[in-house]
C-alpha cells in the first residue's frame, strides 16, 4: 500500500492531481484554494514556477501558508528541472539539498525525484524521505516523442530498482501506435508489480485516453487542470473527473489480467 497523504494509489479508482503553476505567492495560493474546492486527492506543488524558488527559506515560507488551505489532501512537491519541462534549471547540489530541507518540515506528503540524477545522491533523499515517510514519486518526461516499449518499461523497472514508492513517467505520442506502445509498457509493468502504483500518461490531444482510461493497464494517478495547465493535453478537473465516474476502474490487478493470452 502507497500512501500520498490520505490517498492509497491503486485502491478505489484513479486518483487526482492538480498541479499548481503560479509564479507569485498570490498566484499560487489562489490556485490552491481553487484546487482544494475540486474533487481532487492531491495538489502538485510546481516549485520550479515560483519566482522565488531558489530561496529555500521563501519556498518554505510558502508551503506554510499551503499547508491549512489543503483541507486534508496530499501534497505533491515538484521542482521539474529544465532538461523535462521545466522553468527553470538548478544544480544537481541545490537540487537535493532543497530536498533534504523540506522532507523533515512535515509539510510535503510526498516529492518527485527525477531518475536522471546522480545516483548516490539521490539514494541518499530517498533513504532520507522513507525515515520521515515521505513518498517518493521518481519521473522521467519526454516532451519530443515516445521511447520505444522497452525503454519505457526499462525505466519503470529502474525507478523500482532505485526504491522509488511510485514510478512515473510521461511521454509525447504523434502517432496512435505511440499511445499503444506507452499502454502495452505500462501494463507489462503492471504485471510484474501487482500490488504497486505506477503512474504514466502519454501527453497532448492523442494521449487523453492514458489520462482517462489508463487504470484499465495500470496507471494509478492522472494529472487535470484547475486553471492553467502543466503539460500539454490535461483535461479539466471537473470534466475528468465526470468522465473517471463513467469509465474508472478500481485499478487493482492480479497478474493474470495485464498478461497479453494469444487466441488461435
Amino acid at each position: 500500500m502507497v500512501r500520498i497523504g490520505h490517498a492509497v494509489l491503486g485502491e478505489k479508482g484513479t486518483k487526482i492531481c492538480v498541479p499548481i503553476v503560479g509564479t507569485t505567492m498570490k498566484e499560487i495560493l489562489d490556485a490552491t484554494a481553487v484546487a482544494c474546492n475540486t474533487p481532487c486527492h492531491v495538489v502538485e506543488l510546481r516549485i520550479d514556477y515560483y519566482e522565488r524558488a531558489h530561496s529555500i527559506d521563501a519556498i518554505i515560507e510558502l508551503l506554510m501558508l499551503i499547508k491549512p488551505q489543503l483541507k486534508g489532501r496530499a501534497l505533491l512537491f515538484t521542482w521539474r528541472t529544465k532538461g523535462e519541462g521545466g522553468e527553470k534549471s538548478i544544480s544537481t547540489h541545490d537540487y537535493f539539498t532543497m530536498l533534504e530541507r523540506l522532507i523533515p518540515t512535515g509539510l510535503v506528503d510526498a516529492i518527485d525525484i527525477e531518475l536522471f540524477f546522480d545516483q548516490d545522491r539521490m539514494l541518499k533523499t530517498i533513504e532520507f524521505a522513507k525515515v520521515h515517510g515521505v513518498t517518493i514519486v521518481m519521473s522521467n518526461h519526454d516532451f519530443h516523442g515516445t521511447p520505444s516499449h522497452e525503454v519505457i518499461v526499462n525505466r519503470l523497472i529502474q525507478m523500482k530498482d532505485f526504491l522509488a514508492d511510485v514510478p512515473k513517467m510521461a511521454v509525447m505520442p504523434h502517432t496512435t501506435g505511440d499511445v499503444l506502445t506507452l499502454l502495452e509498457a505500462t501494463a507489462e509493468v503492471k504485471a510484474l508489480y501487482p500490488s504497486d502504483p505506477i503512474i504514466t500518461m502519454a501527453m497532448g490531444p492523442l494521449g487523453a485516453v492514458t489520462r482517462t482510461a489508463g487504470a484499465l493497464f495500470g496507471n494509478a494517478m492522472t494529472f487535470a487542470s484547475a486553471g492553467k495547465a502543466s503539460a500539454p493535453g490535461q483535461i479539466d478537473v471537473h470534466e475528468l473527473k465526470r468522465i473517471l465516474d463513467t469509465i474508472d476502474v478500481d485499478g487493482v490487478f492480479d497478474k493474470q489480467q495485464h498478461k497479453r493470452v494469444k487466441v488461435h
